[in-house]
């Protein structure tokens, strides 16, 4: 949650009021292992007015606003101011002067009253809830009294109720008037809130037991339904004769009565039938005569065919007789062939040198080919080095396009939100993702985020891990080592509503995490257990995930950091 400035105009015996900077407050109860911050204390007493036990001195007082100094801050004139109206001081530049003796207030002479700071959170203060409650804590310890206060308002546990109540009646509440309490149904055992249990009953408990639908005047449990229709004297249903020709149809037990009195008529229905199936067997050995009498045509047929057949292998013999004859016949016909060409051989001497010639004229125009074969093969090497050097060229663009998007999305004011699309995706998947580097100056601490949307270590698949970097930067040489900057992690409400969940952490200036990197860098250092998944994916009062898409929010205080 981001820390903020303000106060309000009371009476001094009645103070309300809100905190302001992040500051450690003594005294308080831990969260996390680290001191209650004033952004803590003023997010719990956000709406609650405070009655102090005596009544607060004037230097309690800012003399600016008039409210509660919860952040002391004293100025060069030696007079103490609230956290708001001292940055409103500093904003107006050189045109600011105390309101008390009218003396310029300079920035460079402001610093944080921590005494005053503890003399005000150790004065008593009445509970909140006086006066049902009669106790007076410091107001440090109010926090831890509240969570014990019997008169505190809380809301009920119960999932889907909203009503709050005394701590004192939650109890009773929860057991016996809370109509999201869980009761079991007393027929089928299994537990539902009290508002839908009589609605169970009446529409889904297999154990309910309901009139029948035929309306037999039984109670049947609802599982049990089928098979009480299968005997139920009500239902309506055929004779068993039905597929002998008997027609008679009516509740079961009519049937059952029909079925023991018309005994002698069923017994002729089937007389009937069995007449009618002898003389369709007749007629099916009739088809059967009938049927062989064709097998037999069908038989003569085929023995036709086979003596077809006999015919078509002495033809083919012949054939191949008549195949051989013509080889014998091309033989002699190559002989007469040789025997000719040495005739035409004395004839062929005298046309070999225009041949020759022939042939010389085709060797060179062969050697002419393979020539332009060899140049067409160069150019195909020079195409192929110039695809390589434009592949090249397109990859070095292609990184400059995207160093140039990493510039432009890159901050130097310390402040980082970050945008992590296919939540569910990269969930399941369980990798680490990286945002884009921010700096906390032009010049200064090189930083990035690290995330594991399924969680890490002790968060690994029940929480949202969240991690800082520290990054080797082109200015380390020139900054201060270890980091010192306490950082911010949030977590942004995409409703509207604002309830953004923070978390604040200082560095351990002992833990390598922190100190100038050797490397590219440093161990990542954070939160194995920032959200739950159960408060990050279905938030009460929040929408933390929207479109599949997160938004996380850095913030480096650069309070103390000098531009070089």
């Amino acid at each position: 949650m981001c820390s903020s400035y303000g106060n309000i105009k009371t009476p001094v015996d009645s103070q309300v009021f809100m905190a302001a900077e992040e500051n450690e407050c003594p005294g308080l109860s831990r969260q996390n292992s680290e001191p209650m911050r004033s952004w803590e204390l003023e997010s719990f007493l956000t709406n609650r007015t405070l009655h102090f036990v005596l009544r607060l001195e004037q230097q309690f007082i800012c003399p600016s606003c008039g409210g509660i100094v919860l952040n002391p801050h004293q100025t060069g004139c030696g007079h103490i101011f609230c956290a708001k109206c001292v940055r409103a001081y500093i904003e107006n530049g050189g045109s600011s002067k105390c309101p008390l003796d009218s003396i310029p207030i300079k920035a460079e002479e402001i610093f944080q009253d921590n005494c005053c700071k503890r003399e005000l959170l150790n004065l008593e203060v009445y509970c909140t809830n006086a006066p049902d409650c009669p106790q007076r804590v410091p107001l440090c310890n109010l926090q831890d009294h509240l969570k014990v206060c019997q008169y505190e308002r809380i809301r009920c546990s119960n999932i889907g109720c909203n009503d709050t109540v005394l701590r004192k009646n939650l109890m009773d509440h929860q057991r016996n008037v809370c109509s999201f309490r869980l009761e079991s149904c007393h027929h089928c055992k299994l537990t539902f809130p009290v508002s839908q249990l009589l609605v169970h009953q009446k529409t889904s408990c297999p154990e309910f037991e309901i009139p029948c639908p035929n309306k037999c005047l039984q109670m049947i449990k609802r599982q049990k339904l089928q098979a009480h229709a299968d005997e139920c004297l009500e239902v309506e249903t055929d004779c068993i004769y039905k597929n002998y020709g008997c027609t008679f149809k009516g509740k079961r037990g009519k049937v059952q009565v029909h079925e023991n009195t018309e005994f002698s008529s069923h017994v002729r229905l089937v007389l009937e039938s069995n007449t009618k199936l002898e003389k369709q067997v007749e007629q099916l050995q009739q088809d059967m005569l009938v049927q062989q009498g064709a097998l037999k045509d069908k038989s003569l047929v085929v023995s036709n065919l086979d003596r077809d057949i006999t015919l078509c292998d002495s033809t083919l013999t012949t054939l191949q007789r008549s195949v051989e004859e013509q080889r014998v016949r091309i033989c002699n016909v190559q002989r007469e062939l040789r025997d000719l060409r040495g005739v035409l051989g004395s004839e062929l001497s005298e046309e070999l040198p225009s041949l020759r010639a022939s042939l010389d004229s085709l060797r060179q125009q062969v050697a002419v080919t393979e020539s332009l074969r060899e140049h067409l093969g160069a150019l195909e090497q020079t195409c192929q080095r110039h695809t390589r050097l434009l592949d090249i060229h397109v990859e070095q663009l292609q990184c400059n396009e995207q160093r140039f998007r990493q510039l432009e999305s890159t901050s130097y004011d310390g402040k980082l939100i970050w945008k992590v699309r296919d939540y569910w995706h990269r969930k399941e998947a369980g990798t680490a993702l990286n945002s884009t580097p921010f700096y906390t100056s032009r010049s200064g601490y090189k930083l990035s985020v690290r995330a594991y949307l399924g969680g890490d270590n002790s968060g690994r698949g029940t929480h949202l891990s969240l991690y800082i970097t520290i990054m080797r930067g082109d200015f380390d040489s020139l900054l201060p080592w270890p980091f010192r900057q306490n950082i911010t992690l949030t977590l942004l409400d995409q409703s509207g509503a604002r309830n953004h969940q923070s978390t604040t952490f200082t560095p351990d200036t002992s833990s390598d995490s922190f100190r100038r990197p050797t490397s590219d860098a440093n161990v990542a250092t954070g939160f194995p257990r920032f959200m739950s998944h159960g408060d990050l994916e279905a938030p009460r009062n929040a929408v933390y995930v929207r479109d599949e898409t997160l938004f996380i929010k850095v913030k480096v205080d650069t309070t103390g950091l000098e531009d070089l």
